[in-house]
């Protein structure tokens, strides 16, 4: 049997070790909730992350292109550019993956062939990471540009205010 076989059978045990990988980045009673909550509407992060990581490991598997794992990535990178971490933690859940797949098929990469496919699928897994990278890099972007155009227009509106009051004094002054 070969890599994508095995992951298709365990899939649902690599996707939680997974999550619970990205979880544990949280602190503590963020991460019960997330993990706890199933509601995507009472806990969208988790949905996000549940959702964005079943996505990502499909799309690895069925040999998508870049575009279509950034796709999947989306989910995940846009809810963890926009929270406190630094860049490293916020795309470095692609990487803990790897850990995921090895601790799982634990027993199996004994084998030279298999072991031969994991080291090409993990070079797919750095791929991702990479796409994961410049996702982040995009949204961290569009934050920043929300806060410089939030600004731009509060600055505006003193102005406009400002001008407004400043004919009303010279009346008075009169």
């Amino acid at each position: 049997m070969g890599l994508g076989e095995l992951l298709a059978e365990r899939k649902d045990a690599v996707l939680g070790r997974w999550v619970e990988g990205i979880l544990a980045t949280y602190p503590g009673k963020a991460a019960s909730l997330f993990h706890g909550q199933k509601d995507p509407f009472a806990n969208p992060v988790g949905h996000g992350i549940r959702t964005g990581t079943l996505g990502t490991l499909d799309a690895l598997l069925a040999g998508d292109d870049v575009a279509g794992v950034r796709a999947a990535l989306r989910d995940v990178v846009s809810i963890r550019a926009v929270q406190q971490f630094p860049p490293s933690v916020s795309v470095g859940f692609v990487l803990g993956l790897k850990g995921a797949i090895r601790a799982e098929l634990a027993a199996e990469l004994g084998a030279p062939a298999l072991e031969r496919e994991m080291v090409a699928f993990e070079a797919r897994i750095d791929g991702a990471a990479l796409a994961a990278f410049d996702l982040f890099v995009e949204c961290r972007e569009q934050v920043s540009e929300l806060r410089i155009n939030e600004v731009k227009r509060r600055v505006a509106w003193v102005v406009e205010r400002a001008e407004r009051v400043e004919p009303a004094e010279r009346e008075e002054a009169r």
